[in-house]
């Protein structure tokens, strides 16, 4: 029997604008719009399980707005789905979208064959196995280690009598997968893989709530490599720039990929500048939530959501006046570059790729990888951060392609960064910091000495 629950202990507190306040521990509060009365109403009979048409039966509603009520209610995690047998409870659903495939009255037959969806993902939460759904975000937690078996049972076509088999439960398993969109007759494979709808999801706001916790503090991370390896870059003349920069108007239309480079290799004075112009900090402010400010952060000449900034610069240099080969790390509040290494073996690897992938037209003097630290968003943005780190990238590529096209350097994006041998080159794990951009630069033909 599918049963629904309330998620823990809720407090409920009116508001002046008919609204109720509903707060669970660790989670921000739910309010919700209750002019009749009918959510806490729903709220106080789930002070016990009740199936669906119990608790619709309950409620001083007809059948469609108490289905829309109850399915309200799911979507915001206030309440939960959940199923037992004799030996107690076997899983519970929770649901993160309003667009959930919620089939309440869907109870497959003992005989009928069923599959896994393909949308299904078998994983580890904390110290239990969940069964979760790449393009809605439920959530079904298995209360019994055993019962990963009957979720692994069914990606083959198979009965819930059969499940039963498996281990105690299976049968009610299936039938709360079933309700959850995640059990369905056995069907061909989607034609969108699992993995993009998980992607994408995840990456926009309404498809998927994550009901994080709040982020906690966002201070900078400490500056590295150490003050006394750092090799001091070049300060522009601003003022003086802002007088001779060509107009944006001009920027813009003149700029343009350039794949071909000039033979004279970079200057150590344009490699500072550019840098100046696009990733240096110009001011750090404190944390004061009296102005809107609720965590230290930093500004830039470039933007990035929430003024994370977690993007970082890091070239890897074949040519460039009084500065050695090498792969090295901006350090944007010192304006100057820290050694990661002067290997040549990486440094050949990062720019063969590069050359690759701009059709091989000349090997590229200098490659800027953009390198994010994914920590960072995710603890204000969760499930969101990566789309934004991305969305961020592209910031800071155009804003390179301008500042380069002002300088009268050539730069191209490259499409197919290798993020294994960035990973490589610089000993970082690709899970916390990984290279998500890159772009070339050199002089433009022409310039050759």
């Amino acid at each position: 029997m599918i049963t629904l629950r309330l998620d823990g202990r809720p407090a409920m507190d009116s508001t002046a604008t008919a609204d109720l306040m509903i707060t669970v521990a660790d989670r921000d509060p739910v309010a919700l719009h209750d002019a009749d009365g009918s959510v806490a109403a729903a709220l106080r009979a789930l002070l016990r399980p009740l199936t669906w048409q119990q608790l619709r039966d309950r409620l001083a509603l007809d059948a469609e707005q108490g289905d829309a009520l109850i399915r309200r209610l799911l979507a915001t995690g206030v309440i939960t789905l959940g199923c037992a047998d004799e030996h107690g409870d076997v899983a519970t659903a929770r649901i993160h979208s309003r667009r959930a495939d919620l089939r309440p009255d869907l109870e497959p037959a003992a005989d009928q064959a069923v599959q896994l969806s393909p949308y299904a993902l078998l994983r580890r939460f904390g110290d239990h196995a969940v069964v979760e759904s790449a393009r809605d975000g439920t959530v079904v937690h298995l209360h019994r280690p055993e019962l990963a078996a009957v979720a692994a049972g069914l990606c083959a076509p198979t009965t819930p009598a059969a499940a039963g088999r498996l281990a105690p439960g299976g049968p009610q398993l299936v039938r709360l997968l079933a309700a959850v969109g995640l059990v369905a007759a056995p069907g061909p494979q989607p034609v969108s893989p699992p993995h993009a709808a998980w992607t994408h999801t995840r990456s926009r706001s309404g498809l998927v709530d994550p009901r994080l916790a709040a982020p906690g503090t966002l201070d900078e991370p400490p500056a590295a490599p150490a003050a006394d390896t750092d090799l001091p870059l070049p300060v522009p003349d601003l003022a003086a720039l802002r007088h001779t920069d060509p107009p944006l108007a001009d920027v813009m239309e003149s700029r343009r990929s350039v794949r071909r480079f000039g033979r004279a290799p970079l200057t150590l004075p344009q490699l500072g500048e550019l840098l100046y112009r696009v990733a240096r900090i110009q001011q750090r402010l404190d944390a004061d939530p009296a102005a809107g400010r609720l965590y230290s952060h930093t500004l830039r000449p470039a933007p990035s959501a929430g003024a994370m900034h977690e993007l970082d610069f890091y070239l890897t240099v074949r040519a460039c006046h009084d500065l050695a080969p090498g792969v090295y790390r901006y350090l944007p509040d010192r304006h100057a570059l820290g050694v990661v290494t002067r290997d040549t073996v990486p440094l050949v690897r990062m720019i063969n790729a590069a050359y690759l992938a701009i059709n091989r037209e000349s090997v590229p003097p200098l490659l800027i990888s953009l390198a994010a630290r994914f920590d960072r968003p995710t603890r204000k943005y969760g499930d969101l951060a990566y789309s934004l780190t991305l969305r961020n990238a592209g910031v800071l590529l155009q804003s390179v392609y301008l500042s380069a096209t002002a300088m009268g350097l050539g730069a191209c994006a490259v499409g197919t960064g290798d993020a294994a041998d960035f990973a490589d080159a610089t000993g970082l794990d690709p899970l916390e910091v990984s290279s998500v951009g890159e772009i070339v630069i050199g002089s433009l033909p022409g310039q050759d000495e």
